[in-house]
């Protein structure tokens, strides 16, 4: 499946990366006046700790999306996303930008002087899951890397992350404007939730279309979520190595559905005919998702009310 492209590099700091011998089930966390401690949920053994309190962090632009309701504000950012759901989600003044996409800028990075970065992380969490050896190793020499496990998690997986590095960051976690985001998005799948209940025969493709081929979803982490929530989400099995199906334009048809979610990265797919043919179409009951969208509360709440007025207006289109 194409993402939407990718990557670069580097900057400065001392730090250290400790491996601790304690795996434990959630992230654990430490913050005070003269240091840091954290260690990433997803990362057995890891711990990144500082002598210094973290006041500058550069960021990819997903993270700084996410923690932008904390109150955190990066001093650089870099990565996929800049002109998307993350680049949109939080605010750029005075941030400055370092790399999109595969794209990066060690020196204007390193002009930047953070005290670590805070990223989706590789396999190791020991730099962003983009990079190869070298820039891992380059960075390693000049800034702490916090990892962000990308691993088919949930939006609750990865609000519950980002979460716990506010919390290393001595942010409140628990009250105020964070909590109301929070009520409100679980408000918002709740509403799904009883939708659901109450269609029991309702079906769902999750679909990102193209010219040539089509790719559909039901082991991502959104759409795990919605599964959880009583969405019957139909389509082919993916790989083992991916969350993706692919299914070709003459096969899409074999997955009837009641709703049809689009992909908000799909592209040249309103004038063909078979896309014109499919149920879902014809009887416009049609929503749209992405699985790129910034881990915002706020965002996932605005998606949700969208999703929900689709469903709950949804028609069985294969009722006689």
């Amino acid at each position: 499946m194409r993402r939407r492209q990718l990557l670069a590099l580097s900057v400065l700091a001392p730090f250290a990366l400790v491996a601790c011998g304690s795996p434990e089930s959630e992230a654990a966390t430490a913050t005070g006046a003269k240091g840091f401690s954290y260690s990433p949920e997803g990362y057995d053994g890891l711990t990144i700790e500082l002598d210094h309190s973290v006041e500058r962090i550069a960021m990819d632009f997903y993270s700084a999306a996410a923690l932008a309701p904390y109150g955190i504000k990066p001093v650089a950012v870099y990565g996929f996303g800049q002109d998307e759901s993350p680049g949109k989600s939080f605010d750029q003044t005075g941030v400055e930008i370092v790399g999109t996409d595969m794209e990066f800028d060690l020196e204007a990075l390193a002009a930047t002087n953070p005290d670590v970065i805070i990223a989706y992380g590789n396999d190791k969490g020991d730099g962003w899951t983009w990079w190869d050896d070298k820039l891992n190793d380059q960075v390693a020499k000049l800034v702490p890397f916090v990892p962000v496990k990308l691993d088919g998690g949930t939006p609750d997986d990865m609000f519950a992350q980002y979460a716990a590095i506010a919390r290393a960051l001595g942010k409140d976690t628990e009250t105020g404007e964070i909590a109301r985001q929070r009520k409100q998005f679980e408000a918002a799948r709740q509403r799904i939730r009883d939708i659901t209940a109450d269609k029991d025969w309702l079906t769902v493709l999750l679909a990102n279309f193209s010219a040539e081929i089509n790719y559909t979803a039901k082991k991502l982490g959104v759409a795990k979520m919605l599964t959880d929530d009583g969405l019957n989400l139909v389509g082919p099995e993916s790989g083992a190595d991916t969350s993706w199906a692919e299914v070709s334009w003459e096969k899409i048809s074999d997955y009837p559905a009641d709703v049809m979610l689009i992909h908000d990265a799909s592209t040249d797919y309103e004038d063909n005919p078979i896309f014109k043919s499919l149920l879902p179409v014809k009887h416009k009951q049609l929503g749209t998702w992405d699985d790129k969208r910034a881990y915002t509360y706020d965002g996932y709440t605005q998606w949700l009310g969208e999703l929900a007025d689709v469903l709950e207006s949804a028609k069985d289109v294969h009722k006689d």
